[in-house]
């Protein structure tokens, strides 16, 4: 009798422990998911500020009468449906996000250049924040803890990263041609963001080739710097800072999916638009 309750003990144990077992894969899962929508959420943000800054460079006249984006309504459908998949806990910053992005989407058509890229930069940084909430509570919660301390030895060098394309693209905002110091200014900042990439780029699980980095900077020091041609100078820039970011967000996929690979989940691959979706060292397609 007394093995026979023993047996019925160790039967429900095991039962018990792989109930909670699939719970928790079944919550992993779930939150790595979000993790995706949010990075496509990220993706889309990144396309419309591409788009709306294009047609606030060529100052079109009927802007504001304009019917509404494409990626603007993309971003909307995308954002309810995160909203309503988000742990309750979570709830607050996304209807903070979902205020912020209405207001970018309506009112950009006012926007200066250098505007229109620093409100979508907050948006972004504010999906970032909520991937790494995401992130953390997810490795916490599933007893990784050295994975944990990777994840948080590289979030901040994704971070610098992006700050310092933010201060790169403020330079090019403010870039006059044949001035020393705006030359000096930028390639400063060329420097950081090179190192920033390189420090991204070797944390990875599979390091990328620095013939890769090498082949992106090699597109800035192709800009003559000192050409009469302002708006021509500008827009290489431009341009060339697109690639950059492209290559950034490149490597911060990587870090997700180097995370995905140390826990049993599956990891879905970015599904907004194949077409649109950039490959490390391809043309650039995304702002």
């Amino acid at each position: 009798m007394l093995i026979l309750s023993l047996l019925i003990v160790l039967i429900a144990s095991i039962f018990y422990y792989n109930y909670r077992a699939r719970q928790s894969m079944s919550l992993l899962q779930s939150r790595f998911n979000q993790v995706i929508g949010l990075r496509q959420l990220i993706h889309l943000l990144r396309f419309h500020r591409r788009q709306t800054h294009m047609l606030l460079s060529y100052s079109y006249t009927n802007i504001q009468e304009s019917q509404p984006l494409n990626e603007s309504l993309a971003v909307q459908t995308l954002l309810r449906t995160l909203i309503n998949q988000a742990e309750q806990t979570h709830k607050p910053m996304y209807r903070i996000l979902m205020k912020r992005l209405t207001a970018l989407l309506d009112e950009w058509p006012r926007y200066s250049l250098q505007r229109n890229q620093a409100v979508h930069g907050k948006a972004i940084r504010h999906v970032l924040y909520l991937i790494d909430d995401t992130i953390t509570l997810s490795l916490l919660s599933a007893d990784k803890e050295p994975l944990f301390k990777q994840y948080q030895a590289t979030w901040p060098i994704t971070l610098n990263a992006i700050d310092s394309l933010s201060r790169f693209r403020h330079s090019i905002n403010n870039f006059t041609p044949g001035s020393t110091a705006m030359k000096r200014e930028l390639n400063l900042h060329i420097q950081i963001l090179r190192r920033r990439l390189s420090q991204m780029a070797i944390s990875s699980h599979n390091p990328v080739s620095p013939t890769v980095l090498a082949s992106l900077f090699e597109q800035f020091d192709s800009i003559n710097l000192d050409s009469p041609n302002h708006s021509k100078t500008k827009e290489q820039l431009y341009h060339f800072s697109l690639q950059v970011s492209d290559t950034l967000f490149n490597l911060f996929d990587l870090m997700l999916n180097d995370i995905a690979s140390d826990i049993p989940i599956r990891l879905p691959e970015l599904t907004i638009n194949p077409n649109n979706v950039i490959r490390m060292g391809t043309k650039s397609k995304t702002a």
